[in-house]
């Protein structure tokens, strides 16, 4: 077990479309190991983007929601990403566009893409951008964590993980 715990403040902002509502600020305590990377939660329904954001906080990973694609971009160059977890329809762009984007950043950057639509023309769109893994909503929380435990492998089980029920409870 690492011998030191960090506090973050972290920002996690809920704002609408017309971006006048004030930022919500949560803490957040977790251990650190030296390499852990960040996971980008994108997705247009922000109270979607914040759950799958906290599923993956409670699991003790790091995790940023956000619904816009140009917030996410920015955050590309903020933090070292890991893994980012795209929904097809964002406030302000398409999800593959952000996809586009994101590898022309960070090539190898592994991308999970999220959508309500079962137009398997979408899928196969997704899927020609090379992403990881194809979920559809509702989000299967238990297929998420295991997407992310491969993704991340032993390097993630340098911070002790919890088993995150679909209920939302948190094991040991």
């Amino acid at each position: 077990m690492p011998a030191t715990t960090l506090v973050q403040l972290l920002d996690f902002k809920a704002t609408t479309v017309s971006g006048t509502e004030p930022a919500l600020y949560r803490r957040m305590i977790f251990r650190e190991s030296a390499g852990q990377r960040w996971i980008l939660v994108a997705d247009g329904d922000e109270a979607s983007a914040r759950s799958v954001a906290n599923f993956l906080l409670k699991a003790r990973l790091r995790a940023y929601p956000t619904a816009r694609g140009l917030e996410a971009m920015r955050l590309l160059g903020r933090f070292r990403l890991g893994l980012a977890v795209v929904d097809v329809n964002l406030l302000d762009m398409p999800g593959c566009d952000l996809v586009r984007r994101l590898r022309a950043m960070e090539p190898a950057l592994p991308v999970v893409m999220t959508t309500d639509d079962y137009s398997p023309a979408t899928e196969v769109q997704a899927r020609q951008l090379g992403i990881v893994q194809y979920i559809h909503k509702p989000i299967d929380l238990q297929r998420l964590d295991r997407v992310v435990s491969r993704i991340f492998g032993p390097e993630a089980e340098a911070v002790p993980r919890v088993t995150v029920a679909s209920d939302g409870t948190v094991r040991p």
